[in-house]
Formats: structure tokens, sequence, C-alpha cells
């Protein structure tokens, strides 16, 4: 019995307390999507985006978020670093700006600005049921 709840206890630190895993980079980011069949999740930010700081810690922390976005390579790109934004198209983003991509990079749903954990689900279902 006392194993038991140890083990309830430590899925629920698990789930509740999990943190995203964030890739270093883009390439890495790809490599690991294709060995992993996995799609990938490029998050466009700015060190100075108060969206971007609550989109971190309100939306991309909600348990619900999380569990949906283990399915997924995460990789954040600085806006102001023209050397991580080459790998998307040339043309000015707002931050934050999510893009869903195939790991051959072909983009599936791209989301502008700040959303909470409910709508932000949504465009989640949005790119599964693609």
């Amino acid at each position: 019995m006392k194993k038991f709840f140890m083990m309830l206890i430590l899925s629920n630190a698990l789930l509740f307390g999990a943190n995203l895993a964030w890739e270093e980079d883009f390439p890495t980011a790809i490599a690991k999507a294709k060995k992993e069949h996995k799609n990938i999740m490029v998050m466009v930010q700015a060190a100075y985006c108060k969206w971007c700081i609550k989109m971190k810690e309100e939306t991309l922390s909600n348990p619900k978020i999380i569990k949906r976005l283990q399915n997924y390579v995460l990789v954040e790109l600085d806006r102001d670093d023209e050397e991580e934004m080459k790998v998307l198209p040339k043309e000015h983003y707002p931050a934050p700006t999510i893009f869903f991509m195939t790991p051959n990079k072909e983009t599936l749903e791209r989301v502008i600005g700040y959303f909470d954990a409910e709508d932000f689900l949504s465009y989640i279902n949005d790119v599964e049921e693609n």
C-alpha cells in the first residue's frame, strides 16, 4: 500500500512539476524530430518581450499543455539574433510567434501573440487534426 501511494505521489509530481525540454538550436531540433518522428514547435521570442514571458510562465507551464507538447520537439529562437532567424523565411516576426512544423520544415500552423492555455490547446488540436 505504501508503494502505491509513493508511485501516485511521484507520478503527480512528474506530471505537474514537469518542465518542457527545449533544444539548444534549430538544426538539433530538426535532427531529433526526424529521429523520433515528431513535429517541431518553434517559439520566436525576444528577451524583453513581456508576452513571451507570460506565454512561458502561464500557458506553456500548464500541465495540459506540457502533456500535449511531449509529442513535439521544442526550440526557441531569439528574434533579435540574425543567425538564429536564418532558418525561417525572412520577414518580421512579432514576439511571440509560434510555428508548428514538420521535420522537413513545412509549416503546419503559425500562432502569433499570447494565448491562454485553453486557446493554445485549440491550436495544438488544429495541428494534430491536419
